[in-house]
Formats: structure tokens, C-alpha cells, sequence
């Protein structure tokens, strides 16, 4: 008889844990245990972000709960000490679960029973060359590019639409780690193609929407900076400044991912999606990197500021 997978409520469980009355205001410290800033958490807490197997082991150590209680909401049951017996049999039952379950979950539970199992120190190396629970070599989800986003120290953009930051005067997928890394003094330079005039409008309602989340109004004025030109553009395309210490503190297992495709200088970019309908893009390889970085300051010269 096949046995029913466990749902995975990871961001149940956290909220839950935040929301408690006797753990109340301990998000500014638990993101101080982790290593992290807040907003991470928040990514965690909507499920933009998937935490890593020493991540989920660090918030259940704060919180003196069990890994089963983060993952499944599961209390552990009473069992007699020293079964090691019994505890492969459950990594074993948590291996075949994995693979009933698919993405994010899938690639949360992989992650840790096969960490578990084989108690592998480089699991992140390990999950890319066995290419489980990641999309096609080269593609980059929505989760993915804002997790390695919030290890910026330079943001530039060049788009013909503005629906990841803000759609129809809302926050979009983005803007949380966007207003986070502004308030940590990480700059955007954001290169909009074609009419000028017709930019107004989305620019403004960013801005405001900016502001209104706590970023201070010179903050704005100073780190967030638009200018048009009248080009076509074929793809829109994010380049991120990273900072590769921090990414390999924050988020080990995108780092071993995309390791291949970050310059020396520690810059990554990746092409977006141009649907509004659709997330994720395609990462752009060394050979053309120049030529993207050439692209943008070449545009960035003659475009006008908004």
C-alpha cells in the first residue's frame, strides 16, 4: 500500500512560530540567527524564497522545535532513544516521499532527505550534478533571481515592461527585496526602452509605492535612478553586482548552480521573460556578458532621466 506523502506547510509553520504570543518580535532576531535580513524572512514566511536544509535547522534550533514541526507542522512523537534503525527507515520513507511531490516542495524535500541519507557536506554541488528539483540548465525562476537579488551591491535593468516591480499600481513579485536592498544602500539603475512619456506614470506610482514602504525619500532620490531611450530592446535583462561572500552565506545552493555564469568580478545576469503572464528567464553566459555590460553603459550615456 503506498503510503500518502506529508504536505509540507514550511510557511505555516513559520508563521506560526512568528505569530506566537510568546515569541512575539523575534523576526529581527531569528533573521540575526540566521544570518539574514529581514526581508528574507518575509521571503520565506510567502514562499518567494526556498530555504536551505542548514537554514531549516537553524530556525528550528531557535525556536526549540523539531525539523518534522518546520517542514510538516508535525509534533515528534515519544520514541526510544539510540534507533538508528528506525531513523534510516524514516530518511528512507522521506526519500520515496520526495518524489511524489513537486516543485518547491520537491525540491525542499529533496534536499533534505538526501542530506540526511548521506549526510553529504557539499549537497548543494551534489543536487546540480544530479539535476533534481532544478528546472533546465540555464533557466532562472522568479524564486531563484530574488534570492540571489538580495545579495546585491549593485542593481542595473534594462526592460521594456515593469510588471516584476510594480503591476497595476501594486507591489510585484520583486519590490519586497527591491526596497529592502534600497534601504541597506544598494543602488538600482533601471534602463526603460521606448517612449519616453508613456514611462511616467509606472516610474511615479514605483517610486510612491517606495517611499510608502520606508525607504526614506532622499534614500529614493539617491539609489533609485530611471532614464529612457527611445530603442527597442529584444529581452529584457537583469544584471546583478553580486556579493559573493554573502551569497555563499545566504544562498549556498544557488551559488553552486549558477557559479559557472558569475564573472570574476562577481557580476551575473540573466534575460527575463517579456510575458506577463510567465516568470523566471535564461542566464546569459560569460562569452556575452561583455557584450550585455557594453549594451547598458552605451544606452545608459544617451538616455534621458525620469
Amino acid at each position: 500500500m503506498t503510503r500518502e506523502p506529508r504536505p509540507v506547510v514550511f510557511e505555516a509553520s513559520l508563521r506560526s512560530l512568528l505569530d506566537s504570543a510568546a515569541l512575539a518580535g523575534n523576526r529581527k532576531k531569528l533573521a540575526r540567527a540566521l544570518g539574514v535580513n529581514e526581508a528574507t524572512i518575509s521571503h520565506y514566511l510567502h514562499g518567494r524564497i526556498r530555504p536551505s536544509f542548514d537554514t531549516l535547522v537553524g530556525i528550528a534550533d531557535f525556536f526549540n522545535v523539531s525539523l518534522d514541526y518546520v517542514v510538516f507542522g508535525e509534533r515528534p512523537r515519544l520514541q526510544a532513544p539510540e534507533d538508528p534503525v528506525g531513523l534510516r527507515a524514516q530518511i528512507r520513507r522521506a526519500v520515496v516521499e520526495s518524489s511524489d511531490l513537486s516543485g518547491r516542495h520537491l525540491d525542499m524535500f529533496t534536499r533534505i532527505s538526501r542530506r540526511l541519507e548521506a549526510k553529504i557536506d557539499d549537497v548543494a554541488r551534489a543536487l546540480v550534478e544530479e539535476n533534481e528539483g532544478w528546472g533546465p540548465v540555464g533557466f532562472v525562476t522568479d524564486a531563484e533571481a530574488i534570492g540571489l537579488e538580495a545579495c546585491i551591491t549593485r542593481m542595473r535593468i534594462m526592460t521594456r515592461l515593469f510588471q516584476s516591480d510594480v503591476q497595476d499600481g501594486e507591489p510585484g513579485a520583486f519590490f519586497e527585496v527591491v526596497s529592502a536592498n534600497l534601504l541597506s544602500g544598494r543602488p538600482y539603475q533601471y534602463l526603460l526602452y521606448g517612449e519616453r512619456d508613456l514611462w511616467f506614470p509606472a516610474v511615479e506610482s514605483f517610486r510612491d509605492l517606495v517611499i510608502r514602504s520606508g525607504v526614506p525619500v532622499e534614500l529614493t532620490h539617491e539609489l533609485l535612478q530611471f532614464r529612457a531611450v527611445e530603442q527597442e530592446l529584444v529581452s529584457s535583462v537583469c544584471i546583478l553586482d553580486l556579493d559573493v561572500p554573502l551569497v555563499s552565506r545566504q544562498e549556498p545552493i544557488l551559488l553552486e548552480r549558477h557559479r559557472d555564469n558569475i564573472s570574476r568580478e562577481g557580476i551575473w545576469a540573466y534575460m527575463s521573460i517579456e510575458r506577463a503572464d510567465a516568470q523566471g528567464g535564461v542566464t546569459i553566459e560569460p562569452l556575452y556578458l561583455e557584450s550585455t555590460l557594453r549594451q547598458f553603459n552605451r544606452d545608459w550615456a544617451v538616455a534621458r532621466p525620469l
